[in-house]
C-alpha cells in the first residue's frame, strides 16, 4: 500500500488561488511553528481572590474568579504543554450583571474597550503577562470586539448615533441584515461612522501600546464591512509593525464564503470552520473521510491554506470529549490530524483534561491542574513531532486519494505533506470498519529511507524506523499514520523534492470527468444535476450545478474538468418541471480525481450511483 501512494507524489499539484484584488496590506501569519492556546480568563485560574467579586462556582452562568494573575502563575504548566500562543478572552470594561440566565464571565458584552475589567486585574497585570511570554518565547493575542457592545453599556446613551437602529437580525441569509442588524440584542457598532471607527482604532492603539500583544482575535467578523475590516488592518500596521497578526472569526461553514472573508478582509489568518465540521463528522460521527479530503481539496480558494487556524471546540460550540460521546479515543485521532495537518492548530482551555459540555455555559467550565489530566500527554508528544518535522509544521500539501488500486480500500485517505528539500510526509486515515495492512515500514525507495512514524489507534504510538524495519501490521479502524521519510537532496531525483514541487506549479492542471450517473429516480421533466462543495461544483446550490446530465446511450452522463489528484464532495439532484428538488439520500458521494500523466489527458470514467 505504501508504495502505491508514494507513486502519485510527484504528480499532484495543487491549484493556485484565483486572481483577486488583495488589500494594500496583509497582518503577518502565525509562525509555523505555533500552537495557540484559548484561555477564559474567568475559567482558568483564581490568582487574585482580592478582586473577585460576587463569585458563586456551583452556578455555571456566573463569575469563579479566573483573574490575569491565575494566568500569569500557570505559564510554566502551558509552556511544558507545548503552547506557543495564548489568546485571552476579552479583559475589558464589561457588563457583569446576568441578562436573564445568561452569565456574563465570558467577557463578550463589552462596556467600554478603553479600560480594563477590575475583576480581570488591571493594566501593569496585563503588561506583565505579556512580558512574561516574551521572556520564554512565547506570544500573546488579545480578542477584540469591534462589532457591538453590551445591551446596556454607557457608550449606546451618550452616543446613539454610534450604532445601527434596524433591530436583531430576522434572516441570517441576508447579508445586510448580517451587517447592519443586531446579534442577538447587542447594541450594534456603525462601523462606517468616523466617529465610531477612530474609537475602535484608538482604544486598538490604546492596547497594542500598553500590553504589547502580537495580535488581535477579531470577534464576529460576519457581522462587520470587509472594507472596514481591511482599513483596520492597514492602519494598525502604522503602531504594531509587520508581524502583528489579526485572527479573524467568521463563524461559517462555506469555504468559498470564508476565504472570500480571507481575502477582502485584511486579514493575517482565519479560523478554519469547515475544516472544524469535517473533523467533527469524521472522527466523532465516522462519516467518509473523504469530507477530509474534499476540505484538503479545497484549499487553492484560500489565500494560503497555511495560514488557517485549525480547531476543534471553544466557547461557543460542544467541548470535544463530548461531541465525541465520551469516547478520548476518538479525540485522540482528532487532535493527531489536526496536530499534523496544514494550518496553525488552536487548543481550548481544558481539552487536555477533557472538559465536557454540549452547549453554554456547560461547555465553559473551569480549568483542572492535573498530573492525571487524560490528554495532556498525547497533546504535548502530539505538537512535539508536529515541531520536529518541517512537513508537518508548514508543507506543502498534495492532494489526497481515496483508496488503493492494489487493495481497493475506499474508505482510506492518503495524502502528503512535504517541505523541499528534506522531508514528507505520508499520512493515512483508516475510515473502514476493519484493519488495513500497513506491512512492515522500510524504505520506500533508497532515496527516501523512512524516519519517525506516528500511529494513533486507542492510544498515541511513536516509533524511530531510522535505524532499521518497525513493525506495524496493521492500522486499526479509525486510525491515523502518519510516516515521516527523510530526503537527500544531493542524490533524490527532482521530482521528490516535495515542497518546491508542489508550490512552484504555474498552472492549474485539471482533468476531464466522465461521470455517469446510475439509479437516478427521473421522471418526464426531470432534469438530473451534479452538485458539490467549492466554486466549480456550484458550492451546493443547485441552481448552479457544475452541469446537467444527459441521456447517452442509455446512461446519465456529464462532462466535467477538476484538478488532478483531488477529491470532490458530491451529490445528484433531480430538478423537477415545477422548480422542487430531491436530493440524493445518505452520505454525500466522494469521487477520486486521477493524477495528470503529463500529456493531454483523455477524459477519465467515474460513476455515481443514486
Amino acid at each position: 500500500m505504501i508504495a502505491v501512494f508514494a507513486a502519485v507524489l510527484a504528480a499532484c499539484h495543487p491549484a493556485p488561488p484565483p486572481p483577486v484584488v488583495e488589500p494594500a496590506w496583509h497582518p503577518a501569519p502565525p509562525p509555523p511553528d505555533d500552537a495557540i492556546y484559548f484561555v477564559m480568563v474567568d475559567r482558568f485560574a483564581n490568582g487574585d481572590p482580592s478582586n473577585d467579586g460576587t463569585l458563586d462556582a456551583s452556578d455555571p452562568s456566573a463569575f469563579h474568579g479566573g483573574d490575569l494573575r491565575g494566568v500569569i502563575e500557570h505559564l510554566d504548566y502551558l509552556q511544558a504543554l507545548g503552547v506557543r500562543t495564548v489568546w485571552l478572552s476579552p479583559v475589558f470594561s464589561m457588563r457583569t450583571e446576568k441578562f436573564y440566565d445568561w452569565g456574563a464571565f465570558h467577557g463578550y458584552w463589552v462596556q467600554d474597550l478603553q479600560r480594563i475589567e477590575p475583576r480581570f486585574g488591571t493594566e501593569a497585570e496585563l503588561r506583565e503577562l505579556s512580558d512574561a511570554l516574551h521572556a520564554r518565547g512565547m506570544r500573546l493575542l488579545l480578542d477584540v470586539v469591534w462589532n457591538h457592545v453590551a445591551m446596556d453599556a454607557p457608550l449606546q446613551a451618550e452616543h446613539p448615533g454610534w450604532f445601527h437602529q434596524e433591530g436583531g437580525i430576522q434572516d441570517w441569509n441576508d447579508p445586510h441584515q448580517l451587517v447592519f442588524g443586531e446579534v442577538h440584542g447587542l447594541p450594534d457598532f456603525a462601523q462606517e461612522n468616523p466617529e465610531v471607527y477612530d474609537y475602535l482604532l484608538g482604544s486598538s492603539r490604546h492596547w497594542i501600546e500598553v500590553a504589547r500583544p502580537d495580535g488581535f482575535r477579531v470577534d464576529a467578523v460576519r457581522h462587520m464591512p470587509k472594507d472596514f475590516l481591511a482599513r483596520m488592518s492597514r492602519d494598525l500596521r502604522s503602531e504594531a509593525g509587520d508581524g502583528f497578526l489579526l485572527l479573524g472569526e467568521d463563524f461559517q461553514g462555506d469555504p468559498v464564503a470564508l476565504a472570500e472573508t480571507f481575502r477582502e478582509g485584511g486579514f493575517g489568518a482565519m479560523f478554519d470552520f469547515p475544516m472544524h465540521y469535517a473533523m467533527l463528522d469524521v472522527f466523532c460521527d465516522d462519516r467518509h473521510p473523504g469530507r477530509l479530503g474534499a476540505m484538503l481539496s479545497g484549499d487553492s480558494a484560500y489565500p494560503d491554506a497555511q495560514h488557517l487556524v485549525t480547531f476543534l471546540d471553544n466557547h461557543d460550540l460542544s467541548r470535544i470529549a463530548t461531541r465525541c460521546h465520551g469516547d478520548l479515543s476518538r479525540v485522540r485521532r482528532a487532535l493527531a490530524f489536526q496536530l499534523t495537518t496544514r494550518g496553525i492548530p488552536a487548543l481550548t482551555w481544558g481539552t487536555e483534561a477533557a472538559l465536557e459540555g454540549a452547549g453554554e455555559p456547560k461547555n465553559r467550565a473551569d480549568m483542572v491542574f492535573s498530573e492525571e489530566n487524560p490528554l495532556a500527554a498525547d497533546i504535548q508528544a502530539l505538537l512535539a513531532f508536529r515541531r520536529r518535522h518541517p512537513a508537518l509544521m508548514g508543507g506543502a500539501t498534495a492532494f489526497p486519494r481515496l483508496g488503493d488500486k492494489a487493495e481497493d480500500h475506499s474508505r482510506v485517505l492518503s495524502y502528503y505533506r512535504g517541505a523541499e528539500p528534506r522531508e514528507f510526509a505520508l499520512v493515512i486515515l483508516n475510515g473502514e470498519t476493519e484493519p488495513i495492512p500497513l506491512g512492515r515500514v522500510k524504505a520506500l525507495h533508497a532515496w527516501a529511507p523512512p524516519g519517525e512514524i506516528l500511529v494513533v489507534d486507542d492510544r498515541v504510538h511513536l516509533y524511530d524506523a531510522s535505524e532499521g524495519e518497525v513493525d506495524i501490521p496493521t492500522l486499526a479502524p479509525g486510525g491515523l499514520a502518519v510516516l515521516t521519510f527523510r530526503v537527500d537532496p544531493t542524490t533524490a531525483p527532482e521530482k521528490v523534492r516535495v515542497g518546491r514541487d508542489v508550490e512552484s506549479q504555474p498552472g492549474h492542471t485539471t482533468v476531464p470527468l466522465r461521470v455517469t450517473a446510475t439509479g437516478a429516480p427521473l421522471a418526464p421533466g426531470d432534469r438530473l444535476v451534479l452538485t458539490g462543495g467549492g466554486r466549480a461544483l456550484g458550492n451546493w446550490d443547485p441552481a448552479h450545478p457544475a452541469g446537467t446530465f444527459a441521456e447517452r446511450e442509455g446512461a446519465q452522463v456529464i462532462d466535467l474538468r477538476a484538478p488532478s489528484c483531488s477529491i470532490l464532495e458530491v451529490k445528484l439532484v433531480v430538478v423537477h418541471p415545477d422548480g422542487s428538488l430531491t436530493w440524493q439520500e445518505g452520505e454525500n458521494r466522494y469521487l477520486t480525481v486521477p493524477r495528470y500523466t503529463g500529456e493531454t489527458p483523455e477524459a477519465r470514467s467515474l460513476t455515481v450511483a443514486w
